[in-house]
């Protein structure tokens, strides 16, 4: 028998035949735990320190390496667990252990652990991979493939409370590597430093006290995410969204949007709460990532999911009832929180490359500067934590998951389910290729950078608009996809390079006109003068985009092909 995740054994069985009770898998163990990223590691001895307040039992350092694994087709993962091989300053097991966190200063996990003298040479993974594979489809141990790999320098002392509960307190040096190829944008490496608490003797509410005074006293952040997740945030690896799902709930409509891949025929409403389920729950996805800050691309994606929303929300009006159209001021409002930091790291992340473009000498009075982004930087993610820990926040997440799971009332199919996917891509992709057409045309070498700015947002909400449509129409839309892109990208790059620039003449008209600051006065013209340059290039270099994505029949081809489209294509696998 197994549990609901369909994986901790009730019974173990014997010791396997030749091995010694050393190397026997024990039982599953529940862990009680609270844990916290420390930002400032200079905070790491003042923890320390607070600890004489109790009663030291004992203290000691073990170096961790883990080393996790699972299959192509993440059957382990698909069950609940990481799964790993721990070398504990020498001490060797095979571990599963429940990854996903929940809400709470407090989190209960489950661990399976079975100590080894050595680890296996012949890629063999017996017997702990096998408790979830054979209720997994079947695995064996040559499918597993190693992911990446941790390293923890660990400092841990075991504390006695007041009350009489036993805690031991770990401080978690932390660096994170890859084990395979490392996918695009993924930062390849990751070095936090973690605080965990874990209860081993007491009750429960003992080290939740002593976990909320120790946040409020050094302004810990909550962790929301375990090594495990935050590896494959490292490397890239994206398991099955299904495995992952925490809002909506799974409601006959809401699995209905998630199986069916709407055809033509099928009323556009159903389309449209289909993308609004898909964005919203990458939006839920990324949140942890956002909210731990280790990543840039967890406020990215998640500042991306935010946007599509409002543009779904905005781009099928005609078929969305109030109640949900509601919603799009409020995404705005996320939106705007995430857009904060996401320019900051853009900022922070171009300005070592701008640098090396001007004289050393230059780039040596700016240090002024690059702190000016850092605290600018830090200011804009308070901002965002308090707008992802507020109230504000909650709501929104909950009311537009029930709008999701309860779907369209029988009266708002009546009244706006009667317009089919089909006449719905006509109408509003034809309408916004025109938006794009004409806009794109009123361009000259005189027109304002306002004006390519404007035309960069009608790009980018065509492009989420066909991405709409991509589960009816497939491949249909993919060439007029990559040419937009191409698009998008030239007045991108514009857009970063004016922004980039209009910091940089902030700063600079906020410096006082005297002595001590005229080497970095000099060195701030050099960099605008630099992004000047690269937004006049970009301009340039848009006139011959442009030619290449206003083609003739461009629109009207594409129009034709979709009304002759009659079914839609396979739905992407989840």
């Amino acid at each position: 028998m197994v549990s609901p995740l369909g994986s901790v054994p009730e019974s173990l069985g014997e010791d396997t035949p030749g091995e010694g009770p050393s190397s026997r898998l024990e039982a599953a163990r529940p862990e009680t735990e609270a844990k916290y990223l420390i930002e400032d590691a200079g905070q790491v001895d003042d923890l320390v320190g607070s600890l004489d307040l109790y009663e030291v039992r004992s203290a000691s350092v073990v170096d961790v390496v883990d080393e996790y694994w699972d299959t192509p087709g993440w059957h382990l993962f698909r069950a609940g667990w990481a799964y790993r091989w721990r070398d504990c300053s020498g001490d060797k097991s095979m571990m599963l252990k429940s990854f996903r966190l929940g809400d709470g200063i407090v989190q209960r996990r489950q661990e399976i652990v079975r100590r080894i003298p050595a680890f296996p040479q012949d890629g063999s993974h017996p017997p702990v991979a096998e408790h979830v594979a054979d209720r997994s489809g079947g695995l064996r141990s040559g499918d597993l493939r190693k992911l990446f790999r941790v390293e923890t320098h660990r400092r841990l002392f075991d504390i006695r409370l007041p009350c009489g509960a036993l805690v031991e307190v770990g401080i978690d040096q932390t660096m994170i590597t890859a084990a395979c190829p490392v996918k695009k944008l993924a930062p390849g490496r990751m070095a936090f430093v973690e605080l965990e608490m874990e209860l081993k003797e007491g009750e429960e509410e003992s080290l939740r006290q002593l976990a909320a005074e120790t946040q409020q006293r050094f302004g810990l952040l909550a962790a929301r995410l375990s090594k495990f997740e935050r590896g494959l945030q490292t490397v890239g690896l994206s398991p099955p969204r299904a495995s992952q799902r925490v809002l909506p709930a799974s409601t006959p409509f809401v699995e209905m949007l998630r199986v069916r891949a709407p055809a033509p025929a099928d009323p556009a409403i159903h389309l449209a709460y289909g993308r609004l389920l898909e964005q919203f729950e990458e939006m839920i996805a990324q949140e942890p990532r956002a909210w731990e800050g280790l990543d840039p691309e967890g406020v990215h994606k998640m500042r991306v999911a935010t946007r599509r929303l409002r543009s779904a929300l905005r781009a099928f009006k005609k078929v969305l009832p109030a109640s949900i159209r509601s919603f799009s001021g409020e995404f705005k409002w996320l939106a705007a929180a995430l857009g904060g930091v996401r320019d900051l790291d853009v900022a922070r992340e171009n300005l070592p490359h701008f640098l090396s473009e001007i004289p050393p000498e230059d780039a040596a009075h700016l240090d002024d500067y690059q702190q000016h982004l850092a605290d600018r930087w830090r200011e804009e993610r308070r901002q965002l934590l308090d707008c992802l820990a507020s109230r504000r926040y909650g709501r929104l997440k909950a009311g537009f998951a029930q709008r999701l799971e309860r779907g369209p009332s029988a009266r708002v199919m009546e009244t706006l389910g009667s317009i089919t996917v089909g006449e719905a891509a006509q109408l509003l992709i034809g309408k916004r290729y025109r938006g794009v057409l004409r806009r794109g045309r009123e361009i000259t070498s005189a027109s304002s950078d306002e004006a390519l700015h404007a035309l960069r947002i009608r790009c980018k909400r065509l492009r989420y608009l066909l991405e709409f449509f991509r589960p009816t129409y497939g491949e249909l839309l993919k060439a007029e996809t990559t040419r937009l892109k191409e698009l998008q990208d030239v007045l991108g790059e514009f857009q970063d390079a004016c922004v980039a620039g209009h910091l940089l003449r902030r700063y600079a008209e906020g410096l006082p006109m005297r002595s001590g600051n005229r080497g970095q006065l000099n060195a701030l013209d050099h960099l605008i003068a630099g992004q000047d340059r690269r937004a006049a290039t970009r301009r340039a270099d848009f006139a011959h985009a442009w030619e290449r994505f206003d083609s003739p029949g461009g629109r009207t081809g594409l129009l034709t092909r979709l009304a002759e489209t009659r079914t839609p294509v396979a739905p992407e696998p989840t």
